[in-house]
């Protein structure tokens, strides 16, 4: 699995993507494109949101972080990031989008006509003028990618919303199951990729401060997230609390 080097927005220009490829004369010839970086974060809380889409995201109201204003003149403001189907509920700072169907889907609406919506460089190459690039184009979960775009845009403390791992055999326990680009709510989930995923973030950026909103304190939590010294699980009051909502 790609492993990511810790990288912040304040030094990137852009990168070279590969958009198409072909086989000639026993060897492949690869057309490339530089995209630049089109993107100016100036957040000044250093606190980001990751809305995962989790079955526990259902016990929180999560309208309540719209135009969120936490601290004195908005100083504690914190910002969104999305994944995939949350676009049809809610509109957080930055979305990204991984499955190819769900790409799809957005792509042929109109949320991405005045948004920033984050893709891999295959969707940035199918999908001309939709979509941004993910820096160093790693091939993560949604969730993953969105926490390494709130590290690279410099955030210093980073809450997972919905981040629920698997639930069992035969049981997807994520909130859009069963509607396009998502498995049957039967369909059997594991967890292995996810949590491999953000673990590799996590490592990368060892001066951040990873915090995992769950409905109780008891809630279970991967063992390789739990070992992590940035790494803490808290409760929906302590998250609360903390951003001051």
């Amino acid at each position: 699995m790609q492993v990511i080097k810790q990288m912040f927005r304040s030094e990137y220009t852009g990168e070279q993507i590969t958009t198409t490829s072909s086989w000639q004369n026993s060897d492949w010839t690869h057309t490339n494109e530089f995209i630049p970086n089109r993107v100016t974060n100036r957040q000044i809380s250093n606190r980001a949101v990751i809305i995962g889409n989790g079955e526990s995201r259902a016990k929180y109201e999560i309208n309540l972080l719209k135009d969120h204003r936490g601290g004195v003149l908005g100083s504690g403001a914190v910002q969104t990031y999305g994944c995939n189907a949350l676009y049809r509920d809610f509109t957080p700072t930055f979305m990204v989008t991984t499955g190819k169907e769900i790409t799809q889907e957005i792509a042929e609406s109109s949320y991405c006509e005045d948004r920033i919506v984050y893709a891999n460089s295959e969707h940035v190459a199918a999908y001309p003028g939709k979509f941004y690039l993910v820096p160093q184009d790693p091939h993560y979960s949604a969730g993953a990618i969105a926490t390494y775009l709130a590290c690279f845009d410099g955030h210093k403390i980073i809450y997972f919303l919905g981040f629920d791992t698997g639930a069992g055999p035969d049981y997807n326990n994520n909130v859009y199951a069963g509607t396009n680009g998502y498995g049957a709510r039967n369909q059997n989930y594991t967890e292995d990729h996810m949590v491999k995923c953000l673990e590799i973030v996590m490592i990368a950026y060892p001066d951040v401060d990873f915090v995992r909103v769950m409905p109780t304190d008891t809630w279970r939590c991967p063992n390789a997230w739990r070992r992590l010294l940035n790494f803490r699980q808290i409760t929906t009051r302590d998250f609360h609390n903390e951003i001051d909502l």
